[in-house]
């Protein structure tokens, strides 16, 4: 599937004006693409300074204060991801700070470029994965279009925004659900005993073995995914409540502290995937979504990373 000449085919389901008034991002000039080879990033990092408003305005807009999306309906050539320099310099900060906290006292030898690379990976999969969600609905979107000519895409996101404008009717509405989902597909690697493990793994034959355990048990034992969890709580509505899709579990420990945990429940994550199928599609979603699509089980086309070396 070439998304690049959707805007060309589809020109009626690309209209510039409605895209702008619903919200959609367009492409910063003079940014650049990020090489996404392994090689590269395993290299990578920001040298230019953090921008010291990037923690409060995600408090205000979620990751998107410092990763969006820019949608090929709005620039064929240039669509994909969007990533501000300072903003993940702030962001690879705030992760060290969180990491420190707890693990500083188990680094016994030097360790900086071990716990950069392990900071910028967890930052950059963090921004990717959400932003991913969002280009991932949109192509979803595409391929129905053009299978049947409806529109699905543009009055989709007039539907999404007219809702996120309301209080939710329940309590258990969600406000916006594309960007719960899209926090929760980028939260799951941090409770992925394999995603976390192979982080961990990064200090082997660097500190102490007794360390190393240490370390091993912050990330496996699910301490980093409830960190990220608090964080992500505080965002707006909707991008917080990729929680209710998750198990959690809470046990009390010394001092009477309550621990809290989260884990991956697929039933969850499915009924919120066909939800938002459907509404994709323009459809009110029935009480019982056993018979439900779900469109997510969908594997994108390639996507661009660019990289904006300018302030929020």
């Amino acid at each position: 599937m070439d998304l690049a000449s959707f805007k060309a085919q589809y020109p009626a389901l690309c209209d510039a004006a409605r895209m702008r008034t619903l919200g959609a991002h367009e492409p910063v000039p003079g940014a650049r693409e990020l090489d996404l080879s392994p090689e590269t990033l395993e290299s990578f990092s920001i040298a230019s300074a953090k921008d010291p408003g990037t923690l409060p305005a995600m408090l205000k807009q979620g990751p998107e204060a410092v990763a969006y999306y820019v949608s090929f309906r709005t620039d064929p050539e240039r669509f994909g991801m969007y990533v501000r320099e300072g903003g993940v310099k702030a962001l690879q900060e705030e992760y060290h700070r969180i990491i420190w906290r707890d693990l500083g006292k188990y680094a016994d030898k030097p360790i900086e470029d071990v716990a950069s690379r392990i900071e910028y990976t967890l930052v950059l999969d963090y921004l990717l994965t959400h932003a991913l969600f969002h280009y991932l609905v949109d192509a979803i979107a595409a391929t129905r279009e053009m299978a049947d000519g409806k529109p699905r895409y543009l009055p989709y996101l007039e539907w999404r925004v007219a809702t996120a404008r309301k209080p939710p009717a329940t309590p258990n509405d969600v406000v916006d659900l594309e960007e719960a989902l899209a926090n929760l597909e980028a939260f799951k690697n941090f409770i992925n005993p394999g995603y976390c493990d192979a982080i961990a793994r990064l200090v082997q034959g660097r500190l102490d073995e007794r360390n190393v355990q240490e370390w091993q048990a912050f990330f496996v034992g699910a301490r980093w995914g409830t960190e990220i969890a608090n964080a992500i709580s505080r965002q707006p509505p909707g991008f917080r409540d990729f929680t209710r899709f998750l198990n959690r579990t809470t046990s009390v420990g010394a001092y009477s502290y309550v621990r809290v945990k989260y884990s991956y429940n697929k039933e969850g994550q499915d009924k919120a995937q066909k939800t938002l199928s459907l509404r994709i599609d323009g459809v009110e979603p029935p009480s019982d979504l056993s018979s439900a699509p779900n469109h997510f089980e969908f594997e994108p086309p390639p996507f661009r990373v660019f990289l904006v070396a300018c302030s929020l």
